[in-house]
Formats: structure tokens, sequence, C-alpha cells
């Protein structure tokens, strides 16, 4: 592993590194020697960041850099934790403690506190807690960007404007130290090392002395080696900050398009001089862009209001390179929109055909193509406002002192105030992850590239309603998620090099990892995988560590538990207890609480199997129950009945139920001091049971604890390095895996909800199944349709189930299991026998096709071998009509964007030559040609022909 970090820093190149070692195999230990022995000669930064706070190597580096620590490593911590952790304990001069946001932020802090400890000693009362606790949160943060504002206001008098940045900062770590003290990463540039979770990672840093930056934009970042832990679980928490930012920003699309139009057809009217000065004449872009203002307006009257008398509920449009509609009646599926002179308004009708409306056919248009032009509008003026905002920033920086020069997003907001856009609109166009590469990208490189698509354009969501409030307007709510975490991750890779660390990493299931074929084909070769070599050293230095497995004085036993839906609750129960009277008080548990559906029945016989099967060994003092849910107190997975059931075991096993502990470790929270608790109570001895869920102890949870005294345990290196902290732990002694159940958002559940936020994850995981060829057009449309139903009816019961047979939902499972049982292989110390139960479920559907490319812990493979001698049946998967029905289709739309668009002279060449291509050539090998590998169906083996099917619809 060493070797392999040295030789990535050696090559010096930006790009993206996905390293694939297994669970335990020093991933984030080497990353750290990596970083020791060279943070005084690399010249730029070396970044940390991982989804799991505790997965900060902050002891190591400790560890590692000595002396060195403190003034070369920083943790950027969330504002809500550097409140709590600096507040308290820096000296803020009186002058400061006297300010009223002072004392409000000091209050505000009490009342978090007070909520925390609420909400983790009455979980009962967790609906209501949380709310509570939501707003004591969003509070605290109020209160803190108060401080900071008068803290700067205080701070920047106009002679200490005078003064250069360097300057500045000198001040202040002379002259006010305690500033450094209460909000470290204001620094954050002068430490080599620099450690936070992703979440922080795209926020903004605020150095008060000058103006604030989002760190993930920042030039800190340019060149650096950035450490990704647990890489393709960052995927998730990346789609959850752009879904977060995109609902913030959610507006009104006719209203806003008449706020951003009017400026441009009227720019003599309303622009001001200076800033009419920075359009040169003869400028194509602000020509394009006013021509398209105009056309707007005297097509699609923006400046009117657009009513739609059918409706009487919620409907939906969807675009991604398509359009997708979502009407309450379902038989129509098309709108057209016109100009009704009767009524002065843009009249809006959901027909079929344009043959069913009541004006001539040339004066209406489809809805689809008006609101494209107008999203699309809002794109090019929001880049066209960048590059204003650009020239002004350098135009009024030339002119002015340093102490006056202004930022980009100042430049920007200059712009959006002179236009009087209201906080919605700016809120729209602040919208975005805006990462630029450290070196400029040529962007003539593929002039074909088609953009069009969800991983480079994101998804545009579009809701009209009518109102009793709005007689006269349907309001068309715009939701424009921006990109994609791929888009992300591959801009990152651009101006850094990204080392993405994780046993998962090359899984290649879109729906828990990032799409492999969208990052090789964007980076090319600047996207790296495990060479042969590095992975046959790993392999060879990994099997040498776990050779005591091979050797026997370590076994691994797998089992199964019941898989019996198929018979009635009545035998379910004799196959778990024998005893009549067993049998007969389980059957009263199941009756009392009401519970007749039976999947739910197995899913608590198997976990009374697995109860049982922890109390008869005795050598087993630690084990991991996983499911894909939690036990609540209320729902279709109850802890009482648990309870009820263990007792049961309990009184058949004639076990004294004093000798061992049951314990549930749910997320939230309580969890990080919950699981402290437990693994202390572990290291000294106890018999625990714990319940928890795939999500709660998913990528990078450390579940080791000290290694307690007197146990018969096997060191894997026979104590040969007693500073490795990993021969002072052990690990769980056994591992029971559940179904793994809702790999996609739940569209059966009716007792959740379904809000936005669940559309807009199940949109963006239909789009990945899509980009990757697993499912057809129809099948997006079809799911897409069925969750904005389920939007509209929550208590609706919807289906997915075209999805089931998806490679990347099988993938899905397969990584969750190797991340389960990456939880027993943390340390050094093992039980000498490893027990694995797991469901029928599990061993179907284990993916053991990795066992040929990926590097498993002994604990995993076994499970592996196990599975593939028992599997009847294997999946294949052959995606090639999938794959040729996407490009047809996405190549389809894009070039019918390229004709709608301005039929420029480079336009007009780029399709000449898209035609030319595709006559002369209707098959070709030629990969080198940008045309051919855009819009050409590929075959797995060549070919000199095609055909293809034609469906003839009569009228």
């Amino acid at each position: 592993m060493k070797e392999l970090l040295d030789k990535i820093l050696d090559q010096r190149n930006n790009g993206l590194y996905f390293v694939n070692t297994p669970t335990g195999s020093a991933k984030s230990y080497s990353a750290v020697q990596l970083m020791k022995n060279n943070y005084k000669t690399f010249n730029q930064h070396f970044i940390f960041i991982t989804n799991n706070l505790n997965n900060l190597p902050m002891k190591d580096l400790e560890k590692a850099l000595g002396d060195d620590y403190k003034s070369h490593v920083i943790r950027v911590e969330s504002i809500i934790d550097n409140i709590l952790h600096h507040f308290d304990e820096t000296i803020i001069p009186d002058e400061y403690k006297k300010m009223d946001s002072y004392k409000n932020l000091k209050n505000c802090l009490k009342s978090y506190q007070y909520q925390s400890e609420y909400i983790q000693k009455h979980s009962d009362k967790a609906p209501l807690a949380a709310d509570l606790f939501k707003v004591a949160q969003d509070k605290l943060l109020s209160a803190d960007s108060a401080f900071r504002k008068d803290i700067r206001k205080k701070l920047l008098t106009p002679n200490f404007k005078k003064f250069s940045k360097d300057e500045r900062k000198r001040i202040i770590k002379s002259k006010y130290s305690w500033l450094r003290d209460l909000y470290p990463a204001m620094f954050v540039e002068d430490y080599k090392i620099i450690c936070m979770s992703v979440k922080r990672f795209f926020t903004s840093i605020d150095p008060i002395y000058v103006k604030k930056y989002r760190f993930s934009e920042s030039n800190i970042i340019d060149n650096s080696i950035l450490f990704i832990d647990e890489v393709d679980a960052t995927k998730n928490e990346i789609n959850n900050i752009i879904i977060e930012s995109s609902l913030r920003s959610t507006v009104e699309l006719i209203p806003m398009v008449h706020r951003m139009t009017d400026p441009f057809i009227n720019w003599k009217d309303i622009a001001p001089k200076r800033l009419q000065d920075l359009v040169p004449k003869g400028d194509k872009q602000f020509d394009q862009i006013r021509k398209r203002a105009l056309e707007i307006r005297l097509n699609c009257h923006d400046e009117l209001p657009y009513f739609c008398s059918e409706i009487k509920s919620r409907n939906f449009l969807m675009s991604d390179s398509t359009f997708h509609a979502n009407f309450e009646d379902k038989s129509r599926r098309n709108a057209y929109v016109y100009y009704d002179k009767n009524y002065n308004q843009m009249t809006i009708e959901i027909k079929n055909s344009r043959h069913d409306l009541p004006c001539k056919l040339n004066d209406a248009y489809s809805l689809f193509s008006v609101i494209r032009d107008m999203s699309g509008y809002l794109v090019s003026t929001k880049r066209y406002i960048i590059k204003l905002a650009s020239d002004l920033k350098d135009k009024h920086n030339s002119e002015a002192n340093e102490e006056d020069y202004i930022t980009d997003e100042e430049a920007i907001h200059s712009i959006y105030n002179t236009f009087k856009l209201p906080k919605s609109d700016i809120l729209y166009f602040d919208n975005d992850i805006n990462i630029q590469p450290a070196i400029k990208v040529d962007k003539t490189d593929n002039r074909f590239k088609k953009t069009n698509g969800y991983y480079n354009r994101g998804i545009r969501s579009f809701e009209f309603t009518n109102s009793k409030d709005n007689s006269f307007n349907t309001s068309f709510s715009y939701i424009n998620l921006y990109k994609s975490a791929e888009y992300v991750l591959m801009m990152l890779a651009k101006k850094a090099t990204v080392i993405g660390l994780s046993a998962t990493c090359n899984i290649d299931s879109v729906l828990s990892n990032y799409s492999l074929r969208y990052l090789k084909e964007n980076l090319g070769n600047d996207f790296h995988i495990l060479e042969e070599e590095d992975r046959q050293r790993i392999a060879e230095t990994y099997s040498l560590l776990n050779q005591k497995y091979d050797s026997g004085e370590i076994q691994v036993k797998i089992e199964e538990v019941i898989n019996c839906t198929d018979t009635s609750a009545k035998d379910m129960i004799q196959l778990v207890f024998e005893d009549p009277k067993i049998q007969s008080k389980a059957t009263k548990v199941f009756i009392k609480e009401g519970i007749k559906d039976k999947y739910q029945i197995q899913r608590y016989l198997r976990m009374a199997q697995a109860y049982r099967y922890f109390i008869l060994h005795a050598d087993i003092k630690s084990f991991l129950c996983l499911n894909n849910a939690l036990p609540k107190d209320q729902g279709q997975f109850r802890k009482s009945v648990l309870d009820d059931l263990f007792g049961i075991v309990n009184k058949e096993c004639s076990f004294n139920k004093n000798n061992v502990s049951v314990e549930v470790l749910k997320s939230g929270l309580s969890f990080d001091e919950d699981k402290k608790s437990i693994l202390e109570r572990l290291s000294k001895g106890e018999k625990i049971f714990v319940i928890s869920a795939y999500a709660t102890i998913g990528a990078g949870q450390n579940m080791a604890y000290e290694l307690p005294d007197g146990l018969d345990t096997i060191n894997l290196t026979d104590f040969a390095n007693e500073e490795d902290g990993r021969n002072k732990k052990k690990d769980f002694d056994g591992i029971y895996l559940g179904d793994i159940t809702n790999v996609v958002t739940n569209l059966m559940d009716t007792e959740s909800g379904f809000e936005e936020e669940n559309l807009l994850h199940f949109l963006i995981e239909l789009e990945n199944l899509y980009e990757n060829n697993e499912i057809t057009h129809h099948t997006l449309n079809k799911c897409i349709g069925a969750a904005y139903q389920k939007l509209k009816e929550p208590k609706l019961r919807g289906s997915t189930q075209e999805l089931r047979g998806c490679r990347s939902i099988r993938l899905f499972k397969t990584k969750q299991i190797i991340q389960a049982i990456g939880r027993l292989s943390r340390s050094f110390n093992k039980n000498k026998m490893i027990y694995i139960l797991v469901t029928r479920d599990i061993v179907d559907n284990f993916d053991t096709t990795i066992l040929e490319n990926e590097i498993l812990s002994p604990e995993t493979m076994k499970l592996a071998e196990y599975a593939k001698e028992r599997q009847e049946s294997v999946p294949t998967y052959d995606y090639v009509e999938n794959e040729a029905s996407r490009i047809s289709s996405v190549g389809k739309f894009h070039i019918y964007e390229l004709l709608s668009g301005d039929w420029t002279e480079k336009q007009i060449e780029l399709y000449k030559e898209l035609g030319e291509t595709c006559l002369q050539c209707p098959t070709s090998s030629n990969l080198d040609n940008d045309i051919v590998r855009e819009y050409y169906i590929h075959s797995e083996a060549p070919l000199n022909k095609y055909c293809y099917e034609m469906t003839v619809v009569k009228t």
C-alpha cells in the first residue's frame, strides 16, 4: 500500500485514483505515512475528507508528526461543532462580550446543548425532540453568523482596510489571537494537512478579514493531494448536498424568465453606463442572449399570465435529455400553449395532438419546447453574467486600491442587484457547485461530445398547479438539480490528485458507487484503478497477514437461517422451535401484536434464531445483527416483539438472561456515545448481542474494541509490531446478515411519507440506471410517472418491479455484504471460530464474479465461496439493446437542440460533418472519430451490417 501511494505522489499528475484494497489493509494508516514523509517537502496541501468523522486520522497524524502536529494539521469542523468546541474555551475580549450578538450566541449555544442532551436521553420522544433540536440548531447557526458579522464590522475599519491581505493576516495573528482560537479555519490555507467531512468540504470558509469562499472551489485545492475515504459512499452525500441546495433555490419559472429577459431587451434603458461599457460592440454572446430574450418575449409572451383551466391537482414535467409528463389525465401526453387574445393570456391546453386545439396550428407551441427554451435561456444568461462579472471585477480591481478589491461573488451580485433580482432568483443562480480545473481545459477537444445527459446536465423538475389565491396564473414551480455527483468528482480530479480509498470502489453499481463508465470516458488516461502489479503485491502482503486462516488456526463457519415464506406462519414457527409449548408461546406473541404478514413473521423468527445461536455458543462474546431496518417502538419491526421472542428463547434454552445484554445501536445524535459505551462494555468481558442496520454500521465504521483480559484469541501477527494499535483491539466474533431490501427509494412505504427530497433521490437513481444501460427509456418513463404519482398520493403503494433485475441492485447488495463483513476485519485479534449467519437472499444475491478482481477479507472470501457453491441460478446481463436505445435517444435530442439553438457557422459546420459521416459510414470501427464514438451504436464484435425495426402507426 505504501509503495502504491508513493508512486502516485511521484507522478504528480492531477487525476482520479481508485484504491480498492480490502478492509483492514491499512489504507488510512498508509495515507498518514505518506503525509508524514512528505509534508515538509510537498509544495501543496494534503487534504483528507470522509463521510464519517470518526475516520479522520487525527490521532494517527498526531502520533506521526509529534510536535509539528499543531502547526501543520487542522481539522476543519462544522460551524456547529466549532462553536461547541471553541466558544467556551476562547478568552474573548470584554468589548466583544458586550455585543448583543455575543450574548445571543451564548444563549443559543446553551439552548442547543440542552436540546442535544435531551434528545439523547429521550429517544422515545424522538420526532418532537428532533424538531426542537433543528430549531435550536438553526438559531445557533444564525447567531454565529451575526456575531461574525459584528466582528467583521468592528475589525474592518477604514485604516484596517488599507492593509494588504497578508498584512491583515499578520495583524490578526499578532493582535487578535483569540479570533484564531475561536475560528481556527480562518487560516486553513496555512496548514499543510487539512482534514474535514465531505459536507464541510463543499461549504464556505469565513476568514473574517477577507471575503468568504467555498472551500471546494478554492485554489487551496489546486494540484494538492485529496484523499477521499470510503470514496464510493461519498456519492450519496454529494447527491444530498445537491438536492438540499436545489430545494432551497426553487423558483417560479415564468416570472423569473420575465425578470431575466427585461434587462437584455431594454438594455440601453436599464443597464448602468459602466455595465454597458463592459459589453464591446459586436459581442456575439450578448447579441445571441438579447436575440433569445426578444424571441421569448415575441413568441412566448413571458410578460403575460400563463393559465391552464383544465388542471385540478398537481401536474408535473421532468426534463433530462428528454421530457417526461405526468398529467392528471393519464390519457393525454402532450401540452400546448398559445396566445389567447380573448383573455390576453397564454393559454395552456393538455391534448394529444395540435389538431385538438381551438387555434391555428402555427400559433401554438409545445409546452415542452417553451419550457426547454426558457430554462435554457436561464442557463445562458447565468453564463453570460459570470463573464460580465469577471470583466467587472478585472476592471474595478485594476483601478482600485487593494483594500477595495471585489471578489467574483461580489461582482456577480452587483449585476444581480442591478437587475433588481429577488432573493429567490439569486439563490437559483447560486445553486451550483462550480469547481474549475487547475489547468484550463481545451473545450474543443471533442466538438461532438454529448452533454445533454443526466451526468453533465442534471435534472429539471416542473410542477404546475392552480390555486384559489392566484386565479389568473398557473404556477410553474421549477427545481433544478445542477449536474451530478459524477460530474463533481470528475471536475475535482482535474483540479487535484484525488485518491479514493475504499474496499468496494471498483464494484460497478451506479446505485452505491460513481459511474465508472462515465469517469473513464471523461477522464480518459487520468482515471486510474489498481494496476495488476500493484494488485498482486498488495494481495500477497494481505495473504501473509491472514495466513492463520489458511492454516486453520482461525476458522469461519457459515450457516443459513430459515427461508420459508411460501409456508404458513405455523410451519415457520415449527421450523424454529421444536417444543410445542414454546411454539404456542411464539404464536401468541404474533397474535397479541396483530402480526399476520409472513415476511414480517419470518424476519422476527430469523432474529430469534440468531439470538439463540449467540447464547448457545459460549465462545461468542460479541455478535452483530444487521437488517435493513432498525427495530422501533412502533411500525412493522418492533423492539417489543423481539424482546418477547428473545425471552421465549431464554426459557427454551434455560439461559440466565442476566449474563447477556441485547443493545440496539441506532443512528442519530447519540450514536457515537452509544457505540462507545457498547465497545467499552465488550472490552470488560460482557457478552452483548448488538442489533443495528446496514446503513447505520456502514462504510468505514470501526467496531473493534479493546482486547479483554483472559480471552483465548488468535493474533494475526503474533504481536510483531506492538506500536500498531490493531494489536490492542479485537473484532466481533460473529455477524448475522438479514435481507437487504429497498435498494432504491421505497415507493411501497405508506407510513414514512414521500416528499420532494424522496422524489429527487429516486429520479437520480433512475437516471443512473438509464445512463448505465440497465433500463430502457420506456421503463425510465414509467418509473418517473410512478414517482410523481407517489408524490401526489403518499399513501399510494407504488411499484418498482421493473428495476429488480438490474445488475446494479445485485452489486449494491454485494457491496453491502462486503462492507458489513468488513466490520469483522478491523483488528489483529480474532476469535478462533468466526460465525456468519445469513439468509438465502444474501446467498443468492452475492455476485461472486467479484472473486476475479477484488482482494477480499478471509471472511468475505469464505462467504463468496459458500454462495458460489449454492447459487442455483446466476443471472446474466445483456444490455446491448438498452445501450443502443439510449445512444439513439440521447443523440436524437442532442441533434434537436443543435437545430433549435443559435444557428451559427460553427453549429452549421458541426451538423454538416455529422450528417456526412453518418451517410458515408453507416458502420465504422474508427473509435478515434468523435462522431463514431459518441453517436454510433457499439457492438461487442465487428459488424458490417445492422437491422432496425420500424412500427407503422395507422391513423
